[in-house]
């Protein structure tokens, strides 16, 4: 080849810079466009209003952060696109705990529990619950979930930015394992562009081996890192070199207490 030939063939610093945008901006729109596939046994409300007959009796999770509140122990959850409102699905909770709804608009709620058809004196009977009447008059016949299990279901990096408002607090949550120290502990990265701080997860019991890198979903409880308390109530045993490095990077930041882990894909649904 020529030197002449060659020249033509030579990468100025401009045509560089052109292609490394170009392709940060694909990688961009990448970040912000994917749609993961949905975790088994999750469904959308949507789906679960179109394909009601065929899930009576499934036991289902959902999660919405469209709820309107019914009464003490049930709430309604819908589907909205625009300003248009899909049938409601009324969430009946059946839990044994007082599930309090969140008083932001944007934070999603988890439910899991039996698919139904809303007839208040049999569901009173069958799960010894008693509802109000009332609350229902609109919702004859609808389809209700009889909920085992509700928790919050906020973004990681939101209880980085306000860990009080969920300490003590049941919740669902979804990441990517960013760190793991030993099977009983791995931090959970909600892996967006901003640079925010990993959630410390504790795993007391674990049930399932887990690698950098997976995108898990984890349900506990949020509690403020306190190495005694925590040393105590869960009766972890950590070396010196451990504690020291533990009680130095998380001292009074939160961590979530997991009593399950599992692989995960969770996009919004609705």
């Amino acid at each position: 080849m020529t030197n002449q030939t060659k020249s033509r063939f030579q990468w100025s610093p401009k045509i560089i810079f052109t292609i490394a945008f170009f392709g940060f901006l694909f990688g961009l729109y990448f970040i912000f466009t994917r749609k993961p596939a949905p975790t088994p046994g999750l469904i959308s409300v949507s789906k679960i209003a179109r394909e009601k007959d065929d899930l009576i009796g499934k036991f289902v999770t959902i999660r919405s952060k469209y709820i309107e509140k019914l009464g003490p122990t049930s709430f309604a959850i819908r589907k909205r696109k625009f300003f248009i409102k899909s049938k409601p699905v009324i969430i009946i909770n059946a839990s044994g705990k007082v599930f309090d709804l969140p008083s932001e608009k944007d934070t999603e709620v988890q439910v899991t529990g039996t698919v139904r058809q809303l007839d208040i004196p049999k569901l009173e009977k069958e799960f010894n619950l008693r509802l109000q009447d009332k609350a229902y008059e609109d919702y004859e016949k609808a389809t209700a979930i009889v909920a085992q299990h509700i928790a919050l279901a906020p973004e990681v990096n939101d209880i980085a930015d306000k860990p009080a408002k969920y300490y003590n607090r049941r919740l669902a949550l979804t990441g990517e394992i960013e760190s793991i120290k030993n099977p009983k502990m791995f931090t959970l990265d909600e892996d967006d562009l901003l640079g925010e701080q990993d959630l410390l997860v504790l795993n007391p019991t674990p049930a399932m081996a887990v690698n950098n890198g997976q995108t898990v979903a984890v349900t506990g409880v949020i509690r403020p890192f306190l190495l005694a308390e925590l040393e105590k109530d869960y009766k972890f045993t950590w070396d010196s070199g451990l504690r020291k490095e533990m009680e130095l990077q998380y001292k009074g930041r939160p961590v979530l207490i997991a009593d399950t882990v599992y692989p995960s894909r969770i996009s919004t649904l609705d």
